[in-house]
């Protein structure tokens, strides 16, 4: 190639670079134009909306109005229930609308029209976005209505009710007559004031801090307490109430008189005699010493009883008969392991008491051992006496002489002579048959005193007294008249006692006594 031409093919090779650069800035120019007239078009359609691409806490708000968002939210807001809580126990529960709090759909509405205005403030600023992926991020807005709030946020409205705070005490119970404790009571008393102001800023706060869904829980703030704080502990109250309560057992013990009576005597047991005796528990229930409570009982036993003793008796024409100890059946005896149990039950009550000691009252068969007492004097004017030498009887009534007869006791050449003694009369029955060991006899007036002695009828006899009895006398029965012994078993009763002796001196042998026990055992069968 020659040189000419190598300069040509350079110069076209350098040409065709300008007219490249050319074309490719029209081109440029043409789509500038394009892109902007576009632009210029879109920025026109979307100048109330937001553009392709955007989301709202991730949710595609694309071509849609800030009011349309808005109103999405409001559909889309979960219900928020807010409890208040005591003791981490529900005391009020309502949602948003109960505590005044409502989505404010035109603040909402405003916030998003300036996210929404960012993004198509100028053309350029829309070029530069041209794309959309905006992502816009907002909390939602609520009004407030204090009125709503205000009456809502009410201790009264609470489900537990307000109490006020009770302190512990130690009262007397007018019922029981005993001290107990009052207990105490913390009152939750709240000032309502200070409580709206915590919930209102605990429901702020959770706003802010988009915590404000599903179920809020605000506890009570402690400074919203108006109550006094009290002492809930009643140990030392429990033991000032023990205290007071023995002291109120003792003082009714101080006061307390057990009476005894002994007919028209008596015999009285104070404070002073068995304090020592007590043990006072701390509820005020009293324990009594068993050995003291008995010995005191043994004490009186053997001060009162008249059964099983020697015995003197005065007679109606003034002799002295002085009764042995095997010769006493009829008579008195405390039974001294009840009694000691009736007192140990009588102490505990603590209440004062009157009454007789518990007596053995009745043998093996249900017949009574006395009648009636004054003190120590167990006849008390009612007994019937019997002179075995005189053959001679008196019927005394409370005092008073209310008949008096001949008889004829038992036969003492026989060796069936009525036994001497002191006997309770068993019982009485008309009529009756009496049984031995050789007969079988009809009375209508039957009073039995010891193993099958006793008085009654003779209806067959014609004379009474004197010597009979030594060689013509009954099996050991006392006979009587039948107008006596009919006056006799109209007027007398079950326990009296029947008081037989031999005038001193005049006494027959042991020997002569009836002893057919076989016979006489039961009080039935009789020695006629």
């Amino acid at each position: 190639m020659n040189k000419a031409s190598n300069t040509r093919q350079k110069q076209r090779k350098k040409g065709l670079s300008v007219s490249s650069v050319i074309l490719i800035v029209m081109l440029a120019v043409i789509l500038a134009g394009i892109f902007t007239i576009f632009a210029i078009y879109q920025h026109a359609k979307h100048a109330d909306t937001f553009m392709k691409n955007t989301t709202f806490n991730g949710a595609d708000i694309s071509s849609m109005t800030p009011s349309q968002v808005a109103d999405q939210i409001i559909q889309r807001s979960q219900p928020v229930t807010i409890n208040i809580t005591e003791n981490d126990q529900t005391v009020l529960t309502g949602d948003l609308t109960d505590y005044g709090y409502s989505l404010d759909k035109d603040s909402m509405t405003a916030s998003l029209e300036k996210a929404r205005a960012a993004q198509t403030a100028s053309i350029s600023a829309y070029i530069q976005n041209t794309t959309g992926g905006d992502n816009i991020s907002a909390d939602a807005v609520y009004s407030f209505d204090e009125t709503t709030f205000d009456s809502f946020v009410q201790s009264s409205n609470f489900s537990v009710a307000r109490v006020q705070s009770v302190k512990g005490a130690v009262t007397l119970d007018s019922s029981s007559n005993t001290y107990v404790v009052t207990q105490p009571v913390q009152g939750n008393e709240v000032d309502d004031t200070k409580l709206q102001a915590a919930v209102r800023e605990a429901i702020d706060t959770a706003s802010q801090n988009g915590t404000l869904t599903g179920t809020v829980n605000i506890a009570i703030p402690d400074d919203c307490y108006t109550s006094e704080t009290v002492n809930t502990d009643t140990t030392d109250l429990q033991k000032e109430a023990d205290e007071k309560n023995k002291e109120l057992k003792l003082q009714a013990y101080k006061d307390m008189v057990i009476t005894y009576q002994f007919g028209s005597q008596n015999e009285t047991l104070t404070y002073d005699t068995f304090k020592d005796w007590l043990t006072i528990a701390d509820d005020g229930s009293c324990t009594v010493d068993k050995d003291k409570a008995a010995a005191y009982v043994s004490d009186l036993a053997n001060k009162y009883n008249t059964r099983h003793i020697e015995k003197t008796f005065k007679t109606t024409g003034g002799l002295t008969i002085d009764f042995p100890l095997g010769k006493v059946e009829y008579g008195y005896t405390v039974d001294e392991d009840s009694e000691t149990a009736e007192l140990i039950k009588d102490l505990e009550a603590g209440q004062s008491v009157s009454r007789e000691p518990v007596y053995y009252q009745t043998n093996e068969y249900g017949n009574p051992y006395y009648y009636k007492r004054n003190g120590t004097d167990d006849l008390a004017g009612t007994y019937v006496e019997v002179d075995l030498t005189k053959q001679h009887l008196w019927f005394y009534k409370d005092g008073s002489l209310l008949l008096e007869s001949d008889l004829v006791s038992g036969d003492l050449s026989k060796n069936q002579g009525t036994m001497t003694g002191i006997f309770p009369l068993a019982y009485k029955e008309s009529p009756s048959t009496l049984v031995g060991a050789n007969y079988s006899t009809k009375v209508q007036y039957w009073m039995p005193f010891f193993e099958g002695e006793g008085l009654h009828d003779a209806w067959w006899r014609t004379s009474f007294g004197g010597d009979i009895y030594k060689t013509n006398g009954s099996n050991g029965c006392l006979n009587l008249p039948s107008n006596v012994a009919q006056s006799i078993y109209e007027n007398i009763d079950a326990g009296v006692a029947i008081v037989i002796y031999y005038e001193p001196g005049t006494e027959p042998a042991d020997s002569t006594y009836a002893t057919d026990s076989t016979t006489m055992a039961d009080n039935v069968s009789s020695a006629g």
